[in-house]
C-alpha cells in the first residue's frame, strides 16, 4: 500500500503542470506588488553593509526548528495504531527538508513527498502518516491564529488598515490577470475533479480502508499521551520562527534605526505565516507581499 497509495493524491502529471503555473502566476504577482516600488540599489547597499554575522545565529535557529518541527511530528506518528516502534528522529528530520525542497517547487506537494519518505522509511502507512502531517497543520493554524490575535491586540487599528489595503491591492491584481491565467486555473479545477471523481469510482472499498488510516493519524493528537510535549514542542517551535523574523532586523539594522524590536518581528512573523499559507513556490512573493 505504501507504494500506490501516493497515486491516489498526488494528482497526474497536467494537473501538476497547471497547478504550478498557477502558483507561480500568483507568487509572481505578488512579488511584483511587493516590490514594484522599491529601490533595487538601495536594497543592494543594504544587503552589502549588512552584519553578516548575525547569519550565524539565524542558521542555528533555522536547524533547531527542523529539529523541534521533526520532534514534533514523530510523537504524533509514533501514536498511529498498531506502531510498534518509533521512528527515528534523523527520519523525520530528513522528511521535513525533503518537503520544504519540494514545496519551492510545486506548492502543497511537499506534504505528500515527506509524508511518502516516512512511510517507506518507517514502514507506516502513508494515509495514517498523511494524517500525521494534517493534524501537524491544525497546530499551526491554531498557533498562527493566537499569534494574529496577539498582534490585533498590540497594533489594532494599523492591522486592520493593513489587510483593507491588500485586499484592495490583489482584487486589483487579480483583475489584471490576462486570460490564460484564468484558463489555467479553470483547467486545473476541472482535471483535479475529473480525477478525484475516478479515484472515487473505481476505489471505494480501497478509499474506506485508506480514510480509515488517514483518520487514524489525524487523532493522533489526542492519543500521543503527551499534551504536554506537544504543547511545548508547537511554542517552541514558532519562537523560533519570532527569532528567525528578528535577527534579519538586527542584520540590516533595521533595529536601530526604526526602533524595531521583538514584538515587531514577531508582527511580521504572524503577518508573514498569512502569505506563506498562500500556494505559492516556497511562499515566494505571498510571503514577500504580506512582510
Amino acid at each position: 500500500m505504501c507504494g500506490s497509495a501516493p497515486r491516489l493524491f498526488v494528482s497526474d502529471r497536467l494537473t501538476r503542470s497547471l497547478t504550478l503555473t498557477a502558483s507561480l502566476a500568483l507568487g509572481g504577482g505578488l512579488l511584483w506588488l511587493a516590490l514594484r516600488n522599491a529601490d533595487l540599489e538601495a536594497i543592494g547597499q543594504a544587503l552589502a553593509s549588512g552584519e553578516w554575522g548575525w547569519m550565524v545565529p539565524f542558521v542555528g535557529v533555522g536547524l533547531v526548528s527542523i529539529a523541534v518541527r521533526a520532534w514534533r511530528w514523530g510523537l504524533l506518528i509514533d501514536a498511529l495504531p498498531e506502531r510498534q516502534r518509533r521512528v527515528p528522529l534523523a527520519v523525520t528530520s530528513s522528511a521535513v527538508v525533503i518537503g520544504y525542497f519540494v514545496n519551492y517547487a510545486a506548492p502543497r506537494l511537499g506534504e505528500f513527498a515527506r509524508t511518502a519518505h516516512v512511510s517507506r522509511k518507517a514502514d507506516a502507512p502513508f494515509s495514517g502518516v498523511l494524517g500525521t502531517v494534517v493534524a501537524e497543520r491544525v497546530l499551526d493554524v491554531l498557533a498562527l491564529a493566537l499569534a494574529l490575535l496577539s498582534v490585533v491586540a498590540l497594533y489594532g487599528e494599523r492591522v486592520q488598515g493593513l489587510l483593507a489595503e491588500a485586499t484592495t491591492n490583489v482584487v486589483r491584481l487579480l483583475g489584471a490577470l490576462p486570460l490564460w491565467v484564468w484558463i489555467v486555473a479553470g483547467l486545473m479545477g476541472i482535471a483535479s475533479l475529473a480525477g478525484i471523481a475516478v479515484v472515487l469510482t473505481r476505489g471505494r472499498g480501497r478509499l474506506r480502508s485508506i480514510a480509515e488510516q488517514f483518520r487514524d493519524g489525524l487523532a493522533s493528537v489526542v492519543r500521543t499521551g503527551r499534551p504536554v510535549q506537544i504543547v511545548l514542542s508547537t511554542v517552541a517551535l514558532w519562537v523560533c520562527y519570532g527569532l528567525m523574523a528578528d535577527i534579519p532586523l538586527r542584520l540590516l539594522g533595521l533595529d536601530e534605526a526604526f526602533g524595531l524590536g521583538v514584538v515587531d518581528a514577531w508582527s511580521v512573523m504572524s503577518i508573514g505565516g498569512i502569505g506563506m499559507a498562500l500556494p505559492a513556490p516556497g511562499g515566494t512573493g505571498s510571503f514577500h507581499y504580506a512582510t
